[in-house]
């Protein structure tokens, strides 16, 4: 089912703007802190260190600022709000998660020094990165929305084989002698989890965006 975004009033379309760019912002370092983290995915290709994002954590900072002015100029107005406060908190919540879930997984790996890069961590890893394109490509979908009243896509759903075969390949591969967990696994799977938080937030934020009716 698609939903239309259509805020309106005449506070609503800059904060829309804002909006969109802070999501678009905001995904977009967490898709670099991925990089960052879990580098390349293809076990025929070298595996070559990715800078950490640094320009990208600020630009999504930089866009949150001008949110948060934006959502207090929007609540200091007289007058009807396009939206309500639970749905607009809900927007710019959401915003500080995106941004708090790179930074938590760039602050994961920042010290993990070099790894194994066998084929059955290459397999951990894409199980990773395959959830997270699925999710950040949503987020993009909904930052168009926001800035063109454009159809909401559904949330991204979750596939259980995806995650069976996270399971299976920490379980199994990413082991040390005595059967325990590496620190990579760790951090593989803090990692995946971080992913699976920008994904549970996405019917929320539908739901936010569905009640943008004139209170």
């Amino acid at each position: 089912m698609l939903l239309m975004v259509d805020f309106t009033g005449p506070m609503m379309q800059p904060v829309h703007d804002v909006l969109a760019e802070a999501y678009s912002d905001s995904a977009r370092c967490l898709v670099d802190a991925l990089h960052y983290a879990l580098g390349s995915v293809d076990p025929a290709e070298p595996t070559t260190p990715v800078a950490e994002p640094v320009q990208r954590q600020r630009a999504a900072a930089d866009s949150a600022r001008r949110l948060d002015d934006a959502d207090r100029t929007c609540l200091a107005e007289r007058g009807t709000k396009p939206l309500s406060l639970a749905d607009m908190t809900a927007l710019v919540t959401g915003v500080a998660v995106l941004r708090l879930a790179a930074d938590a997984v760039v602050s994961l790996w920042r010290h993990a020094g070099p790894t194994d890069t066998t084929t059955d961590q290459f397999d951990a890893r894409r199980a990773v990165l395959g959830a997270a394109s699925r999710v950040m490509e949503w987020y993009c979908g909904f930052a168009a929305s926001l800035g063109r009243k454009a159809p909401v896509p559904d949330p991204a759903q979750l596939r259980p084989e995806s995650a069976a075969r996270l399971v299976e390949s920490v379980r199994t591969d990413l082991v040390d002698g005595r059967g325990q967990a590496t620190a990579t696994a760790v951090r593989v799977i803090w990692t995946g989890d971080h992913v699976d938080v920008a994904r549970r937030l996405q019917p929320g934020l539908v739901a936010a965006a569905q009640g943008n009716d004139v209170r």
